[in-house]
Order: structure tokens, then sequence, then C-alpha cells
């Protein structure tokens, strides 16, 4: 199934080509790599936007490119065995500095286009494609999904409110480095930083009496996105306003259906913050998008020209100061899926009904 669906995304880049009268299209940035491949990682550090190896689509021809440092690991690790023989590769030294451009100009004569605009190449956003997942790619993230929710389930019960921030973070990073996965993000929010900052990086703060934490978690280049709050003691004002939080969440979960556009699934959701009596909430935080090889592949606003397709996923964030809900959904034909909220997760949930379908957000864990 794999190869299948690898040679059709060669060949849908190649209607790109002659839609655009181009000879060539090389591929650099890692989320455009991973996409193509798979799930190959052209990165070195987490942070990376472009990546030691690049992608070159011909009429003909599919080249990898990389240096002498990268070529054997991507070969060996990075790289599905059914896919090796797709590839023709090409090794420049990582000390040439234009070791790249010498080998594309040898075989590109003619128009190019590149997803950097790299060598006078013509810019090309291949974003529509690279955010309609695959049945591979589906496979990949409901198990990283599930895992990520894994994570939670076994950390958040063992926190105690006098650790830090900065503890949780690592706890974490440890659990997801053990599980293969990379650690995009992981943002700890005591109960003073819930309340001071929308986005807290963590500090050397205790808990206190409640917090929640947030994660964007990659595997095979795809980034789950999702988040868990907590108390040490239960109180009833912030137990309604997580509820309110998580119903605007499931209203744009639920609204966020195939042919629906990305900017009615926002319009819902400021309707949605208005019911619960927190209108303008969403001015201070985004509220999320399309998801994928990005932790959001498209942020959405009232001007978001996408229309939501089958096989995309969307992770919203909506927020109120001090509470947020969040998780990645898979758009399905029939009916979402919360890839990182599965129904046999056994985290306490809320239950909302939209659009005549349940859906189920995290409730706050009371743990001691």
């Amino acid at each position: 199934m794999l190869l299948e669906e690898f040679r059709n995304r060669v060949e849908s880049l190649r209607e790109l080509l002659a839609a655009r009268n181009a000879r060539a299209l090389l591929l650099s940035k890692c989320c455009n790599f991973s996409w193509f491949t798979f799930g190959a990682r052209s990165h070195i550090t987490l942070n990376s936007t472009e990546g030691e190896a690049s992608i070159l689509v011909t009429g003909d021809r599919v080249y990898m490119i990389t240096n002498n440092i990268e070529k054997q690991r991507i070969q060996e690790i990075e790289l599905d065995e059914s896919l090796l023989g797709e590839f023709g590769f090409l090794e420049y030294s990582w000390f040439e500095p234009s070791g790249e451009r010498r080998l594309v100009e040898g075989l590109v004569k003619g128009k190019l286009l590149s997803d950097t605009g790299r060598y006078s190449g013509e810019h090309v956003d291949i974003t529509p494609m690279r955010t309609l997942l695959s049945q591979s790619e589906i496979g990949t993230y409901r198990i990283l999904g599930r895992e990520c929710d894994e994570i939670f389930s076994a950390i958040v019960p063992t926190l105690k409110s006098e650790m830090t921030e900065l503890e949780v973070q690592g706890l974490l990073y440890e659990a997801m480095a053990k599980r293969d996965i990379e650690p995009v993000l992981a943002l700890v929010f005591s109960e003073d930083s819930s309340l001071r900052y929308r986005h807290n990086l963590s500090r050397d703060v205790k808990l206190g009496k409640r917090g929640f934490a947030s994660i964007c978690a990659r595997r095979r280049g795809l980034i789950v996105s999702s988040s868990r709050s907590f108390m040490f003691e239960a109180a009833d004002d912030v137990l309604r306003q997580h509820e309110q939080n998580c119903y605007v969440d499931a209203v744009t979960i639920g609204s966020s259906r195939p042919g629906v556009k990305l900017s009615e699934a926002f319009g819902r959701l400021i309707e949605a913050y208005e019911k619960v009596g927190r209108a303008g909430e969403w001015k201070f935080h985004h509220q999320g998008g399309i998801a994928g090889y990005l932790p959001r592949e498209v942020h959405a606003n009232l001007r978001s020209d996408v229309h939501l397709r089958e096989g995309n996923a969307v992770a919203w964030n909506p927020t109120i100061r001090g509470t947020k809900s969040e998780d990645t959904v898979l758009i399905g034909n029939e009916q979402n899926s919360i890839l990182s909220f599965p129904e046999e997760s056994t985290w306490p949930a809320l239950e909302f009904e939209v659009n005549d379908e349940v859906v189920r957000r995290p409730a706050p864990l009371l743990i001691g």
C-alpha cells in the first residue's frame, strides 16, 4: 500500500509540474521532505525548517540529494525499504558550499519550482497536498495520538503540587523520548502561569493548586497537539470554566466537517464563546487550525479561505484565562475521530452533543 501511495504522490507532483510548465520541483523544507517520503527526517536539530537533504522530482525521475554525512543514515534508517528503489541518490561533500546547487543545475535545464525559492526557482506551496492524509499516514497518526494520551494518563496522576513546571516538562520529554517521539513542544502551566500567560515557557515555579500541560509530539513527521488539565483540590468555579472551554472546543470540532470553510468553523467557535458568556476570549490566543506536518499547517481565522476535506486533521485550542482544551482530530466522512483522546482513553471525559453527535473532551483530573 505504501509504494502505491508514494507513486500516487509522485504523479500528483508531476501534474503540478505540467500545470506550471516546469521541468522539475525541488522540495527542501523538512515538512515537505517528511510528507513526500512518508516520514523520513532530513533535519538534525528539532527546530530545523530546511533540512540536510532535498527531493528533486522531474518528469521521469525522483532524486534524493544530500551530503555525505546524511546519505547512509537516510538510506538505512529513515526511508521505508519499499521506497529505496524509487530514488536516485545523489551525494555531495559536506564542505562543498554549493554542492546541492551544482547537482540540481546539472540535471534541470529549464524552469525549476522550489518550496523555498532557492536557486532562482519559482516558489510553490504544496500545503493543500501535504494536509490531505493517506491511509498510511492516518495509521501513523492514530498510533501517535493514542500514545500521547497514554503519556498524559501515566504521568499526570503522579504529579505533586510542590513540583515545578520544569520538572513536569522533563517528565514529558522523557516519556516521549522513550517512545521514539520527538518533543517539538512541551509547555507546563502552573496555577500562577495559567493566569498570566497564554503561552508559558515552563519555569522554575511550583504547580500550586492546579495547572495544565500541552505537547506537540512528532513521529514520522506528523505532529499531534494535545493538552490535559489537573487539579490538586476541587474548585467549582474552575470546573465550570473548564467545561465552558471544552464546550467551545466541542462545538468547533463538531463543526469541522468536509466541505466546511475553515473560516465558518472559526465563526462557530466565536459564537460558542459568546454562548457561554466569554465573548472576546478568542482574541487573546490563536485558536488552532489544520494540523499535520506542522503543529498548525493553516491557522484559522475569519478570513481562512480553505475548505476542509475528509482526510484533513485539525487541532483547535480555545482558551479562557486559566484554562485550555486541545486535541488533534481527524476529519472523517461520517464522523470525526479525536486521535489524541481515543474512546478507550482512561482519562475522565466531559460529553457534549453537537450536530446530533457526542463530542468527548478531557475533564480536569483531580489528583490526590
